[in-house]
């Protein structure tokens, strides 16, 4: 297994058979080195000339394996060899993707097999679609016997011609390699445009005649070239005529290299960089990152702006290869140097971070798959359900004029679902929510660019290629709460725009026990080391009947959303089911008898908080999405301000907890019941000053000096339930809708992205980044906040930092505890 590996690296690095050593040479014959270089060459789609199949087979063998290899797995034309496949070899797209379709059909193998994007050439040369393949599929099986005895009767319903196709005035023709009888049946006007088709560089379908180039085409004698040159600029419409089957193999031997660059490039490409700025952020070579933009041009998802060089003599762009690595964490972003100890200057992180001249100019708003999945499924418009399948596919819709009919589509969406019940209902919700915060991303914006962005679209980045494209096309990145694991690679003291999401401390329980610690408020939190094993459970937890769970790390659970609830019988199996995997934040509760996780009751207070101290504040019901009305919780404001969060964008989540209790404090303070507040009461706006009372509204708004946020009821004196706060999020909310609305209310008032306020924003992210690392540096290994000792040379995500020992916090400080008697086996430090 080891020489494979050895031997599939010096193929990669272009040794030759001669350079290998005398002991790999001696089990290793000529003949499989020879096979060997040429299957990994077809796998990447190398030219011939450029590459050691050279070396190891003739051309014409090399190059119709790979037209075999590329049928075999549904693979695009391979366009960027066209120079001797459609020249010498005369192999049309259209008849190879004829022969790809008797292929799969023969195989009675089901339309959804066939790749995306060579599903959606197929479509653009051959005209079957999915209604097409079936019933043509169809057609054939109705022959019964005939069909199952010669599966060739499907070629007798395949086209027998390409359709005729949309070309661009700046295309070029390139006349194949005509035989004598092919050359003596040319019209005179059909040889003057092969004549000039044969020159260097081919013919512009602009000089030529557009008809005599279509029948030439058709024909086979003429192929077509989509040249791009570095220089040039090019934007992605959204998605016409996409096909949405499956994506090609994903692992390293099969993946189509021309498939894995067009997603990034869907992704990366931006109006205001070049194609050679592109390939400098996606690190990527020039040639190849100009193959997959050449096809997305082809196939109508990508379109090359006005260039005045088109006007100068056409190139030939030389066959390129593309053996590339879009994982490979090559290129840094030559950030600043972390600092080497807690101390470093906030005020200079903030100034790099809200610095204007970092390139981007545009504004993001992050979405999530699941956020895309609702907009495809409560799609009431077509107009919508074309957005909705280009964020999807694309990965990001932009455009003043495409953003405001998105903004239209889900209106209209929303009011043809007012009269729907249940599930509509809430795919209605999310389209509300995502139609305010595009607006409220738009009034606050100015007239800077504003797109819609998926954040599963730079998964296939490394984090570095990620934070690039981030930083080369955005000024401002503002994604939905709760967004999901891993936050987006942004930190406050590196580069780059105005992040309003969480970073990747502020993503983990670290956030929330900070913010117990700064409030000295929370529910009693137990935080157990990663890699331990309880054999019983700690005496905190005995008495609780559920038990909310908050893993350091969601993947390595695969929890979809936190907290998990689990029952108490229950508890010490998850317990070690988790703690196998990640460090664990575990919270007791005792609920009523007949009670469960539903009876849980969240209230959301919105982001940023009123200007001025009042004694009540709005929060939203999580789960039924209602405005209620509670007391300022005690410290709240404060916390804010020590946290830096003054111009953040979120919600702090409150809890109530029963007073009677035994897992809370034994002596709460009361609190006066929910009332009705309206909508608009929650949004930041001027407040009169007719409001303040004086020290006698001082004296009703005083809390007492316990360990929870707690108010007095307006009748009478007796005991209520307590508030204490749980979590909290960071980034625009979309769920319930009217938190939204709240959320987007305050940030507009605010002014949110004019630069001064991006600048307070920025200087409070560097706040919130330091508590973070003093925490870590109490209580957890502190690999990332001093200096990034972990070594990995991309550390843009760097280390998430888990605790080393055991913590209680009782409600209002944190400790370290003992569980020797309790739990076996010793604590992971650090994780990915």
């Amino acid at each position: 297994m080891a020489t494979e590996e050895w031997i599939k690296r010096a193929i990669q690095n272009g040794k030759l058979y001669e350079d290998l050593p005398p002991r790999v040479r001696s089990v290793l014959p000529v003949s499989e080195w020879k096979l060997k270089v040429k299957e990994h060459c077809i796998q990447r789609g190398l030219s011939w000339d450029d590459s050691l199949a050279n070396t190891s087979c003739q051309e014409q063998e090399y190059y119709e394996d790979l037209l075999r290899y590329y049928r075999y797995n549904y693979r695009l034309f391979p366009y960027h060899l066209a120079d001797y496949v459609c020249r010498v070899l005369r192999v049309t797209p259209f008849r190879y993707y004829c022969d790809l379709l008797f292929t799969v059909m023969r195989e009675e193998k089901s339309y959804d097999q066939i790749p995306n994007f060579t599903a959606a050439d197929i479509v653009r040369i051959v005209g079957i679609g999915r209604n097409e393949y079936i019933a043509t599929m169809n057609k054939c099986k109705a022959k019964k016997l005939l069909w199952r005895m010669n599966k060739a009767v499907v070629k007798e319903h395949l086209p027998t011609e390409p359709l005729e196709l949309s070309k661009q005035p700046w295309w070029t023709a390139h006349v194949v390699n005509l035989g004598e009888v092919e050359f003596r049946n040319l019209a005179p006007t059909e040889l003057a445009v092969c004549t000039e088709a044969a020159r260097p560089g081919g013919v512009r379908v602009r000089d030529s005649d557009g008809t005599l180039v279509e029948s030439l085409h058709k024909r086979g004698l003429l192929y077509l070239d989509v040249p791009i040159r570095p220089d040039d600029h090019v934007s992605i419409p959204p998605l016409e005529g996409f096909v949405s089957n499956r994506d090609s193999e994903r692992n390293e031997d099969r993946a189509d290299p021309i498939e894995i660059i067009l997603y990034a490039v869907f992704v990366a490409t931006s109006a205001r960089a070049s194609v050679a700025e592109l390939a400098d952020i996606l690190q990527v070579e020039l040639p190849k990152l100009q193959a997959a933009i050449s096809i997305a041009c082809r196939l109508g998802f990508a379109t090359r702006l006005p260039n005045p060089a088109e006007d100068e003599d056409a190139f030939n762009a030389p066959s390129m290869s593309l053996d590339f690595d879009l994982e490979s964490e090559q290129g840094d972003l030559s950030p600043t140097t972390r600092a080497s100890s807690l101390g470093y200057g906030i005020a200079s992180l903030a100034a790099e971070e809200a610095d204007d001249g970092h390139g981007g100019q545009g504004i993001a708003l992050v979405v999530d798959a699941e956020v895309t999945s609702y907009l495809m499924m409560g799609a009431l418009s077509p107009g919508l359900k074309r957005h909705s399948v280009t964020l999807f596919e694309g990965g990001r819709v932009t455009g003043a004029e495409v953003i405001s009919e998105l903004i239209s589509e889900l209106d209209a969406s929303v009011e043809a679902a007012a009269g729907f019940e249940g599930e509509m209902q809430r795919l209605a919700g999310y389209a509300r929510a995502l139609s305010t915060s595009l607006r409220c991303v738009r009034a606050s914006g100015g007239s800077r660019p504003i797109e819609l962005l998926r954040k599963e679209s730079l998964a296939g980045l490394a984090p570095a290629a990620a934070a690039r494209v981030l930083s080369h096309a955005y000024i401002a990145v503002v994604p939905i709460a709760p967004l999901p694991y891993p936050p987006l690679p942004l930190a406050p003291n590196r580069p780059g725009p105005t992040n309003f999401g969480p970073t990747a401390e502020a993503a983990t329980p670290w956030m929330q026990l900070a913010l117990y610690m700064a409030m000295r408020a929370g529910p009693v939190s137990v935080v157990f080391v990663c890699g331990q094993r309880l054999w019983r459970l700690p005496p905190q937890l005995l008495q609780c009947t559920h038990a909310l769970l908050w893993p350091w790390n969601m993947d390595a659970v695969r929890a979809h959303e936190v907290p998990v609830v689990v029952e108490a019988s229950f508890l010490l199996f998850s317990l070690n089911e988790y703690l196998s995997r990640t460090a664990l934040l575990v919270q007791p509760l005792h609920l009523p008898p007949d009670s469960d996780e539903k009876d849980l009751c969240f209230v959301d207070i919105p982001l940023p908080l009123p200007p001025t101290q009042q004694t009540l504040i709005g929060g939203i019901d999580a789960s039924s999405g209602e405005v209620v009305e509670m007391a300022t919780p005690q410290g709240l404001r404060e916390a804010v301000e020590d946290l830096g969060l003054q111009r953040a964008l979120g919600f702090v989540r409150m809890l109530r907890l029963s007073a009677d209790d035994p897992l809370n404090y034994p002596e709460p303070d009361p609190l006066p019941p929910h009332a009705p507040v309206d909508l608009a009461d929650l949004r930041l706006e001027e407040e009169d000053e007719e409001e303040e009372e004086g020290p006698e509204a001082e004296g009703n708004n005083a809390h007492t000096e316990g360990n929870n946020t707690h108010a007095e009821q307006q009748n009478g004196g007796t005991p209520a339930d307590v508030w204490v706060p749980v979590a909290l999020g960071l980034g625009l909310p979309l769920s319930p809708d009217k938190l939204c609305i709240a959320v987007c209310g305050r940030a507009g008032a605010s002014n949110f992205l004019e630069a001064d306020v991006r600048r307070e924003h920025a200087i409070g992210q560097a706040v919130l980044q330091r508590r973070l690392f003093e925490l870590i540096a109490d209580y957890g290994a502190c690999t990332n906040c001093l200096g990034g000792a972990g070594g990995r040379k991309d550390d843009t995500l760097a280390y998430v930092d888990l605790p080393i020992h055991n913590l209680l916090f009782d409600g209002a400080e944190m400790w370290r505890l003992d569980y020797t008697d309790f739990t076996q086996g010793v604590g992971t430090l650090c994780v990915e």
